[in-house]
Formats: structure tokens, sequence, C-alpha cells
């Protein structure tokens, strides 16, 4: 069967074991014909690999287990494509709703009419079953009964002959792997329709993959993640970390990144600095004494920073040329500066060059709440497989401002030091900052970090909503990736196609002031208030994003730190 799906599709419809509806019939992934080798920075890849694993299963002997396995990357091979084969292979007639298991010969009532059955059986260990048919023992026949709902215990079996009940629903099967499922408390295999999230769940994460480790290598040698989070602090105002001068630290760094002892990098950076070739070192400030794992952040996310724009950027003053018209160049100077300062923002870039990778490592039968299902992880060849759609897209890159944010952590309640400048106050944030991971929902007394992450990913997700508007696509076509230790969130284009691309740009060129006024002044309030109030404020109806969009399970959302009466917004107003 030959058929034509855009690489993200595939990656979240045709992937090893997941079944689709495909040219009439339903049908089964069974593999990924000759899939290419991804160009990736494997450190990265298995440090969130394992943070995955970990958030998932709560068990550090498994992350301890996949250090030992070899992990390949992967994309989809267009030349060779995907296997699959039809699954379940059971037949109903549309005639008179005899089942049977194949389908290229007439019925017993003389029709050649058939229907897939839509109902498979399935366990949390990731085993997935066609459900077995009763037939009459005298006739050797069976008919299933028009099924109105997609409860399966509802189906009735009858012999078409002499109209015995067979049976009422599928039987208990138990499955094989032994297991019993916690969370329906059986061995037994679930029935549903195929299409059913419960039947299948891909699990996912979103890497700033530069498509290939020169860059990675250019970054480290340009001075490491020091240099880019020095880079950061100072508001990124050269186009790429490397483009700042060097001081004695980061040229050492360099040095040894491109093989050379650290004792001769030393002696090679006193030479430099006694010649005028060096800059002062750069104050970290607060994070200079913060503890470890958090300067280890702020470095993780300012090295992301570094790769997402390393390509092109393109700055409000960029859009500024001898060319422009009047009326264009006074919106460029006056119209765009006012609405992002509006907008509780310090910038609003273009990254037409976004390298982004969204990876799918596993799967889930029976749920998706972290914790209570099962992980099936992908295997390959040697070990863990991981099944990619690498994609240079465009985004939106947007900054919240270091002042704003500052004040309003210190009117949550947040004891903050003061900073005489910006750089200060970037520095000042990171260092209070312990971010929650996505798989935990924060309960208790809220952090820094936790009030951080909610502010930064629901003013994300208020964009996504009202940016769907201005450029045109669907909510479903576009993709967040939170930086909150700096402020920073990207809204990228995640689908393949001209439908999708250029609709960024064409904002951010000719609706950038209206779009972030409609994202202040807009409607906020929720059609299901006062009950999402109620519960926390945040609901598919106005706050919540569906998946593969949102990569945080849609936690850490709350209108209330945009718009309610300590929001972040009104400190603008």
């Amino acid at each position: 069967m030959k058929d034509k799906r855009s690489g993200t599709q595939v990656l979240y419809g045709l992937l090893p074991e997941q079944t689709a509806d495909l040219q009439g019939g339903i049908w089964k992934t069974v593999e990924w014909r000759d899939p290419i080798k991804v160009d990736v920075d494997e450190a990265a890849i298995r440090q969130r690999l394992e943070t995955e694993i970990l958030g998932w299963t709560r068990d550090v002997g498994a992350v301890h287990a996949s250090r030992t396995l070899d992990i390949e990357v992967v994309k989809v091979n267009d030349a060779r494509g995907v296997k699959v084969e039809r699954y379940p292979e059971i037949y109903i007639c549309r005639h008179c709703r005899r089942v049977e298991s194949v389908r290229d010969r007439n019925c017993a009532c003389g029709q050649r009419s058939w229907q897939q059955s839509h109902f498979v059986g399935y366990h949390e260990c990731g085993r997935l079953e066609a459900p077995r048919i009763p037939r009459c023992e005298r006739h050797n026949q069976v008919r299933m009964e028009y099924q109105p709902t997609i409860d399966a215990s509802k189906i009735l079996f009858k012999c078409p002959i002499c109209q015995t009940t067979l049976q009422r629903g599928f039987s208990y099967r138990r499955c094989p792997c032994g297991r019993r499922w916690p969370q329906r408390d059986s061995h037994a295999l679930a029935y549903t329709v195929h299409r059913s999230a419960s039947v299948y769940a891909p699990q996912s994460f979103v890497l700033i993959n530069p498509g290939t480790k020169r860059r990675i290598i250019e970054i480290t040698e340009s001075g490491g993640p020091r240099r880019a989070l020095t880079w950061v602090l100072n508001g990124m105002r050269e186009d790429r970390p490397s483009e700042r001068q060097h001081t004695t630290s980061s040229l050492v760094d360099q040095l040894v990144a491109s093989g050379v002892s650290r004792a001769v990098a030393e002696q090679m950076a006193g030479v430099a600095a006694s010649h005028g070739e060096l800059t002062s070192e750069d104050d970290l400030g607060p994070l200079a004494t913060a503890p470890h794992e958090r300067l280890l952040q702020a470095e993780r996310e300012a090295v992301d920073l570094a790769l997402a724009t390393f390509d092109g950027r393109v700055r409000v003053q960029d859009l500024i040329s001898d060319g422009v018209p009047v009326a264009v160049r006074d919106r460029y100077t006056n119209a765009y500066p006012e609405a992002i300062q509006r907008a509780g923002l310090e910038t609003v870039e273009l990254a037409d060059r976004f390298p982004v990778m969204r990876a799918v490592y596993g799967f889930t039968r029976g749920g998706t709440v972290p914790g209570a299902v099962n992980l099936n992880l992908f295997s390959g060849k040697r070990g863990r497989r991981v099944y990619a759609d690498p994609q240079q897209s465009e985004a939106l890159m947007f900054r919240l401002n270091p002042t704003l944010v500052a004040r309003w952590l210190r009117q949550r309640g947040h004891d903050l030091p003061t900073a005489p400048d910006d750089r200060g106050i970037r520095a000042t944030i990171a260092s209070a900052i312990d971010l929650p991971d996505r798989f935990n929902e924060h309960t208790g007394q809220p952090t820094p970090g936790s009030d951080l992450l909610t502010l930064v990913h629901s003013y994300a997700h208020r964009v996504i909503r009202q940016l769907s508007v201005f450029a045109g696509v669907d909510r479903e076509s576009l993709g967040e990736y939170l930086l909150p230790s700096h402020g920073v969130f990207f809204v990228f284009a995640a689908a393949r196609g001209d439908f999708v691309l250029g609709g960024l740009q064409a904002v951010f060129e000719n609706d950038l002031q209206t779009f972030l006024d409609a994202v202040v002044n807009a409607e906020h309030r929720c059609p299901l208030d006062p009950a999402c109030e109620r519960n926390g404020g945040a609901c598919h109806a106005c706050a919540h994003l569906g998946e593969p969009v949102c990569g945080h399970f849609n936690r850490y959302l709350r209108r209330g730190t945009l718009f309610g009466p300590n929001g972040y917004l009104r400190l603008v107003s």
C-alpha cells in the first residue's frame, strides 16, 4: 500500500506498534524501513532521555540501566518509507453484520462489502491484540450487532442462523506479560477503538538541534557555556557569543576544547592578556555564588539560546532600511517598540532558521499520566531508538522584561536582592531559580522557580492562541520552547509546508504591534468561569493546548499570572 504523509505526520501518526486510518482501512506500523541516522549532540540526547525515563518511572535504577545501552536517533527515509500491515484482520459485512477474518471473498449472505472492525485489545506493557471473536459451535458463524458507542462491553454477538446470544463484550484475556495493570487492578487486556488516546500515546520532547555537530563545537570552542551565559546576561547585544571579546577564562576554555592542555592554554592566555588582547572577566553577580545546579541550568539554557539564534536573528531595528516607506518606518521605529513595552517584553525577534527537532522516544497505553502508566521505550538494533523529525523552521523569540519579572516575583512574596542594572537583574533571577520538572505538578508553597515557570508558560500559551489567528494557522501547527531561567520562550512553526512557513515572519514584519496588543487586551476571561478559576485558572477553553504543542502536560498554567489583580501585565499598566 502506498500513501504520502509529511515528516511530522509520520512522526506522530505512523510510529512502531501504532495504528492509523489509511485509504479507508486500519493499518499498524511494522517498522520504518532503513531509517536515516540523524547527526545530533549525543550527550544532550542521552541527558534528555534519562530525564524523561526518570520522570515517567521514578526509578533511578532504570536510568542507570539505560546508560549501558547505545542510543540511535533516526528520521524517516523518504525513499523507503514506512512498512504497514492491515490490523486488526476482523471484517464486518455491511449488509448482514456477519464477522469474518478475511475480506477477499463473499459473505454468507452473498454480498462482498466489508468494513474493518475498529476495536483492539491492549495492555499497558505495550501489547496490542486483535479481539477474539466467538462463533456459534453449531453453525460456525457470528454476527456483531450494531454498536452505537465505543463501550466494548455493550457489543452483542449472536449467531445469524439460530439467533443464539454468544457473548456480550469481548472475552477476558490475560496478558501474556503476566503483569497486573495497577490502573485497572487487573491482568487482563482492555478493549476500545484503535484511535483512542488510551490505546497509543506517543511520548516526545523538543530539542534545539543545530543540524550538525559543527555548531556545538563552534559554541564550545568560542568559550563554551560560560561565554554563552555572559552573552545572555549582557542582553544578547552581539549576534553570537563568539563575537564577544575573549576573557582569560573563555580563551582557556576555547583552547582546551580544541585539544590544547590546560597548562599550556593558561600560559597562552597569559601572554594574550599581557599584550592587552583580552577583556576583563565577566562578573556573574549572584550566579557566581549560586548553587552549582542553578549555574549549570542557566548555562544550558544560554547554550540553547545561542544555538537557536546561531543561523540568523532579525531584530526590529534590522527591519529599518533605506527603502522602507515612511509610514512603515514609523511603525518599526515607534509603534513596534511601544507595543513590545506594553506587553511587558524586552524584545521580540524573528529566528528565521530555527533548528528544532521533535523526538519521540516511546509510547504509553492506558493513559498519559507520568507515574500512573508504564512507559514503553523504542528499541533499535543495539539499544534504544529515538524517532525524530529535525527541521529548520521559523520562530519568534519573546524575552520578558527582567525588571518587571523581578518586581512580579517580589510581589509574589519572593525575596530577591536588588541590582543596579538589567544585567544584574538577569543574574539575580537566574541565581534564585530551581525549576520544577514537567512531570510533577508543584504543590504547597510556590517557589521562585514554580512561579517563573508558570509565568513564562502561561505567556507562551497566550501568545500561541493569539498568534494562530494572526498567522492564519492552526494551533496544532505551532510549538513552544521554554527557557524560563532567562525569561525567554520561542514559538515556532512545527509542521512542514508553505501553509505554515512564512506566517510568523509576516506577523513580525507587518502586524507585530496589533498582535501584541491583542495578547494584552483581547478577552482573557474563561467561558467556564467561575468553575475554571476555582480549579486552577486554566482549562481547555482558555489556556490548554493539545499534544504535542505543549510539552508540559498543560501544567504550570494560570491566567491569573498574567491578568489577575496581581498579574504580570498589570505591572505595565
